[in-house]
């Protein structure tokens, strides 16, 4: 019985922790609270406990350096920031065109291999490509 006791009142615990007074579990919730203080947990470097104004707090990761999710966070702020730092984003605005250009190419280089790797093996491929080639002629 011990056990499913512990189990009930760790259960109840959690409960009342998930719906606590001011907990702010989502951004929307923040909206119009003032971030009054950051304090890192001493234990786990990735988070942070937030106190808002008017007693609310949370839970958040802000260390997301998973470059797609800086990328997408970067597009998302754009508008509000690009002002403070235009050189940054002139330079990211290079660097991304440059990143395109050679996926562009590695593909444009594995297509090639393919071809030029599995032409012997295929004996119809060269006579499949010229096909091809003809029907993109005017």
């Amino acid at each position: 019985m011990i056990p499913e006791d512990k189990w009930k009142s760790n259960q109840r615990k959690v409960d009342f922790l998930k719906t606590f007074p001011g907990l702010t579990s989502t951004w929307e919730q923040a909206h119009g609270l003032q971030l009054e203080s950051s304090i890192p947990f001493p234990d786990k470097k990735a988070y942070t406990a937030l106190v808002f104004s008017q007693g609310h707090f949370g839970v958040s990761s802000f260390l997301q350096n998973e470059p797609q999710l800086l990328s997408k966070g970067l597009q998302l702020v754009r508008p509000f920031i690009e002002k403070y730092r235009p050189e940054s984003f002139t330079r990211y605005d290079h660097l991304h065109a440059l990143d395109q250009e050679m996926g562009r190419q590695a593909r444009l280089q594995n297509i090639m291999n393919a071809i030029t790797n599995n032409m012997e093996a295929m004996p119809e491929l060269k006579s499949r490509i010229r096909d091809l080639v003809r029907q993109w002629e005017p």
